[in-house]
């Protein structure tokens, strides 16, 4: 994705399929057969995934955007975040070889993906601040693309949890802080938020339509396919 524009330079999904194979009318046993394999779902904008370590700087701009933290402010990985009785996890370090980060910024705590310091930062922030900055950077919910069959995808949340018939625990927002929980979104959805990151915080709204020229030789705007756009995905 260009991250200023939101323009797709590229996109797949897997198990494909020859778009020959429709050339004249797909018959009956193909399509058959793509359906089973799921060749016809698009993973990009409908498939949801954990987004493990990736997540962790949204807990670092909202621990900066609420004053939480500060860039020079360090925290010392002790291992195992022990704050809780019922719930004690532990950075992957430690987990690996019994050694810690040590004391980190957020800088480098994001540089050596330390569970601690993430899991302190979710502490502090809570997860409606959380929640908040997922969404302002495009997770969580449909990012506009001109395609069917997008869907919202889920941020972590007591709703989430509810939904899922299991009960919403404060350890739940440590495992969110660093992209666990009921935390699940698009491939697009991940792209366009680590392009609002590179941008310099822009909003894009992601697009597969360069240009549409209409019958009188004019280009039609961008305003116009978004609303057309819209209208048709409702």
């Amino acid at each position: 994705m260009d991250v200023n524009t939101g323009e797709v330079l590229s996109m797949a999904s897997y198990p494909d399929y020859d778009p020959n194979s429709w050339v004249g009318g797909i018959s009956q046993t193909d399509y058959k057969a793509l359906q089973e394999n799921n060749a016809l779902y698009n993973r990009a904008i409908a498939g949801t995934y954990a987004p493990g370590s990736t997540f962790k700087m949204v807990t670092a701009l909202t621990g900066l955007e609420t004053g939480e933290i500060t860039i020079d402010e360090k925290i010392r990985d002790n291992g195992i975040y022990t704050r809780y009785r019922d719930y004690q996890p532990r950075c992957w370090l430690y987990t690996q070889s019994r050694r810690t980060h040590g004391y980190l910024n957020v800088s480098s705590a994001i540089q050596h993906s330390c569970n601690y310091f993430f899991y302190e930062v979710g502490y502090r922030v809570g997860i409606d601040n959380i929640i908040k900055y997922a969404n302002y950077l495009g997770l969580g919910k449909k990012t506009g693309i001109e395609l069917t069959g997008e869907v919202n995808g889920t941020v972590a949340s007591p709703e989430a949890a509810e939904k899922n018939r299991e009960i919403w625990t404060d350890g739940q927002v440590l495992a969110t802080a660093i992209g666990q929980s009921y935390n699940a979104f698009t491939p697009l959805q991940m792209a366009k938020y680590i392009s609002t990151l590179a941008n310099g915080g822009n909003h894009v709204t992601p697009t597969i339509v360069k240009t549409i020229i209409n019958a009188e030789g004019s280009e039609v705007s961008k305003e116009e396919i978004q609303q057309t756009a819209d209208e048709r995905l409702g």
